[in-house]
């Protein structure tokens, strides 16, 4: 038979075919000549195509069985097609290489008279020989097959916190000192992290497991979620089944109150619920929620996870022991057996996308993976989706409503230019907070000290040489650092332009906003949240600290809004809202309306104080005075007047050239191409250099994506595919 097959590794859009003389499963790896290479690859489909021949043979069948379900087999081929993006590539995120590291290899009888059914690899080569294995295996009396779980992965235990099960109770437990002055210290504290235990009371690791053996204490991933309401309000299972449902409104909290209930009734059926969140910071805290109704083994998963803590999940799907995976955009490739329910939290975030190669939407694929299995999805979110909103007649639309919900007191600060980014207003309502025994949280778009330097002498901006963008300051490793490429350079005062020693750090960024607060208000306890400089462990931390009264102020770009039951938050500052608006993309509008929105239905009890130039900007008084209804309404109207989705497909092409000349010419000639499709540009990018790349790009509206993809195809075969990169819809432009 000949099947097509997609090439591991290989950043290729499409399918190679070639012939077997044994019967191959969809999703099997297999070994094939690529190109003079033995090279892994995955069968994707029967091909149309006839045995010819010319075409090569399989050589080796890696697994002997696929791990990886026809239904993702099929959805994942569709995506790389919709999404001009390598089905290899694609397919490496479902079965990622570091998994042979605990496969275990097992020979498998073919024949009755080798005497045995199945025995490990070593123990064969132990009692027959290698020549005998050599021999066997030639005549076709045995085969060799992989089996995953035999080597069992083992996750560091430092990374896991600490918590007592019952309470005083535990007290009474206590064998000897160091497990009594363990017990007294939880109860102190709530918790604490395995490395602190050891270096506080130089307790070993071997004592803490006889402690969790003994049911003293629990080790988890998952720090408590403090809420006040315990009463689960469920949705009607019946009007959910099979069919894809939004959930909006309100906060996480409570929308995922209203499906634990759907949640225990599909682990009861012995199935996987996939849960999937747009940060890894928050696949931790939605895991501690969900601890607190149900007593399930939850797993996380995501890309910043250790190898061996992947390959334990990974491993656990494929053999159905997995109850509840929560994880970012790499969770919906899992190859989970028994999957029941797919939940997306945050549906409606940029981050479900992902621009690196391949290239995929998160939401497409699930949406796929939920129809070819037959199984319900719910997508969730404070506000919907745009595509969700415009189908809505489609799908099964449900409201969430807190009871008693208190609406935010939202106040707008005009603030002029040149004057102190804290606005004497904001720092009176920090300080009335804190008097009030509240937290605040400042939100900040940049990070580091300053987002640009200049020179006070000839006005010199210091760019970076890679990119054309400005170098921020970090004074806290005293460095200057391009945040798109990560270029970085030792801080200095001299400008390389005029030698005047005249550098100054202008702007405000996260570290400088710290440094203020600290001035203003040197009693109060400060933290400051960024991305790069947090895990996803200590960001649940920082989130637990900032609950429990450990920290007043947290200081942050976007995370800082990603927290769970945060009710003692009594004051919410956005400090650069102009700069957020002030974005070259056509959802800018429509990601701020929602983002603002999240804010005040997130922090209901809190204040909200926003610092515009601009106080009387049009968006700002529709987000507090209109519902989402009637924004959702206007932006459709406007989208269908000048075409753009969800009334057509969107397709961004950028080029990146080593020389902008070359670059500028060839982009020119692929657009002249494609001229009977409708066009915008195409023109420099806004950031015309990135990563030592000159870029140009253009975007087309079509009516017929797949279409429209394959005559981009047959252009990018005849001027080179090297340098192109396709989006298909993107939430922003790349």
């Amino acid at each position: 038979m000949v099947y097509d097959l997609a090439i591991s590794k290989i950043p290729l859009r499409c399918l190679f075919s070639y012939k077997s003389e044994e019967p191959l499963e969809l999703g099997e790896r297999v070994v094939v000549d690529f190109h003079g290479k033995k090279t892994l690859a995955y069968v994707t489909r029967i091909s149309e195509k006839t045995a010819e021949r010319n075409l090569k043979k399989v050589l080796e069948r890696l697994d002997r069985t696929s791990f990886i379900p026809p239904e993702d087999v099929e959805s994942i081929r569709l995506l790389s097609e919709k999404f001009f993006s390598s089905p290899g590539l694609l397919f490496d995120l479902a079965f990622p290489s570091f998994i042979d590291n605990y496969a275990e290899s097992v020979v498998e009888a073919c024949s009755p008279l080798v005497g045995f059914d199945s025995l490990p690899l070593e123990d064969f080569l132990d009692k027959y020989g290698s020549e005998s294995f050599r021999n066997y295996l030639s005549k076709g009396y045995i085969r060799v097959k992989k089996i995953f779980g035999g080597k069992i992965p083992k996750p560091r235990l430092l990374k896991s916190y600490v918590v007592l099960k019952e309470g005083f109770k535990t007290l009474s437990r206590a064998n000897d000192d160091i497990e009594y002055e363990v017990i007294s210290y939880l109860l102190m504290n709530s918790y604490a992290t395995v490395e602190q235990l050891i270096e506080l009371f130089g307790i070993n690791t071997r004592k803490i497991k006889q402690m969790e053996q003994k049911g003293v204490i629990e080790l988890t991933q998952f720090l408590p979620v403090k809420i006040e309401h315990d009463r689960i309000q469920e949705v009607s299972l019946d009007i959910i089944a099979n069919t894809k449902t939004v959930l909006v409104g309100s906060s996480i909290e409570h929308r995922v109150y209203k499906i634990v209930g759907m949640i225990e009734k599909t682990i009861r059926e012995s199935k996987t619920v996939l849960f999937l969140v747009p940060l890894s910071s928050l696949a931790y805290a939605v895991a501690g929620l969900i601890k607190k109704f149900l007593d399930v083994n939850i797993q996380v998963y995501h890309s910043r996870m250790s190898k061996s803590q992947r390959a334990k999940v990974w491993i656990d799907s494929v053999s159905g022991k997995s109850q509840i995976v929560i994880g970012t955009r790499i969770s919906a490739f899992l190859p989970i057996k028994n999957l029941g329910l797919i939940v997306v939290e945050e549906s409606e975030d940029d981050a479900y996308y992902q621009f690196d190669d391949p290239v995929y939407d998160t939401l497409e694929m699930v949406e796929m993976k939920a129809r070819f299995r037959n199984i319900p999805l719910v997508v969730s979110s404070c506000e919907p989706h745009l595509v969700d909103f415009h189908r809505k007649q489609h799908l099964v639309w449900l409201k969430v409503q807190e009871e008693e919900q208190q609406r935010s007191n939202i106040a707008v600060l005009e603030v002029e230019r040149n004057k102190p980014v804290l606005s004497e207003e904001l720092v009176k309502n920090l300080r009335e907070t804190l008097a009030e025994g509240r937290a605040a949280v400042i939100l900040v778009r940049r990070k580091g000290f300053s987002p640009y330097v200049i020179c006070f002498v000839c006005n010199h901006l210091l760019k970076c040489p890679n990119c054309d963008v400005a170098l921020g300051f970090h004074k806290s490793q005293n460095i200057f650092k391009c945040h798109q490429c990560g270029h970085t350079e030792d801080a200095r005062s001299v400008c390389p332009n005029c030698g005047a020693k005249a550098l100054y750090p202008r702007g405000a960024g996260t570290e400088r906003i710290e440094k203020l607060l600290k001035y203003y208000m040197p009693s109060a306890k400060i933290a400051r949240l960024e991305a790069e400089e947090f895990d996803p462990f200590e960001v649940q931390e920082l989130f637990f600290k900032l609950q429990s009264g450990d920290i007043d102020i947290l200081v942050g770009s976007r995370l800082v809004v990603q927290g769970i039951g945060l009710d003692r938050v009594g004051l919410i500052c956005v400090l650069d809202y102009d700069g957020l608006l002030a974005q070259p993309d056509y959802n800018t509008n429509l990601r701020m309306f929602r983002f603002l929105r999240k804010f005040c239905s997130y922090f209901s009890k809190a204040k909200v104080l926003i610092q515009t130039f601009h106080p009387e900007d049009a968006l700002l008084r529709f987000v507090f005075t209109s519902n989402t209804e009637e924004f959702y309404i206007l932006e459709l109207e406007k989208r269908k007047e000048l075409g753009y989705p969800p009334f057509c497909d969107l397709v961004q092409v950028v080029l990146e050239s080593n020389l902008p000349q070359v670059g500028w010419e060839m982009v020119n000639y692929c657009a002249n191409l494609l001229e009977t499709e409708t066009l915008l540009g195409p023109v420099e990018h806004p950031i015309f250099k990135l990563k030592g790349k000159f870029r140009y790009h253009f975007l087309i509206k079509t009516n017929d994506l797949r279409g429209t993809l394959n005559k981009l195809s047959n252009i990018l075969a005849k001027v080179g595919k090297a340098g192109w990169k396709v989006f298909v819809n993107p939430p922003r432009l790349w």
